[in-house]
């Protein structure tokens, strides 16, 4: 690997594997790239120090463990408040992910609950009591399907 910016093909393969199993091992991502265990060792320390991998996570079904409900909140925020409740948001163990977005609403939350008084006490407890929050919308995921 060159350059912090550039990766090359090989890169990109350890990376695709990664992203369809981050529980690949070194050595079946060096027998499908065709490079030894400890020089993709090296590579992904790169890949992972240059920013090219984050983190390597794991995908919860979140309704197996009791959260039946799934809400998108859709934050519009008060002039000079996004990052502060960006920030804020991903404290909160309920919200599993905040994206910024250029769209009508400037934060969009993916928030996980067990029930209805759950979610009603998050927004009404939490929510509503957050500085910069202009407006809140929330729409309920029906299904997770990729």
């Amino acid at each position: 690997m060159g350059s912090v910016d550039r990766i090359d093909e090989r890169d990109r393969q350890i990376v695709a594997i990664l992203t369809k199993d981050a529980r690949s091992s070194l050595r079946e991502i060096a027998k499908d790239v065709n490079l030894s265990p400890s020089s993709i060792r090296t590579r992904i320390a790169r890949l992972v120090e240059n920013g090219f991998i984050e983190r390597f996570t794991v995908d919860v079904d979140r309704r197996k463990l009791g959260f039946e409900i799934q809400v998108v909140a859709m934050i519009t925020c008060k002039p000079g408040f996004s990052e502060r409740l960006r920030a804020t948001l991903n404290r909160h163990e309920q919200v599993s992910r905040v994206y910024w977005t250029a769209g009508p609403a400037h934060l969009i939350c993916i928030c996980h609950f067990h029930d209805m008084l759950e979610l009603s006490s998050f927004i009404t407890g939490e929510l509503e009591k957050l500085e910069g929050i202009d407006r809140l919308e929330t729409m309920f995921l029906m299904s997770n399907t990729e």
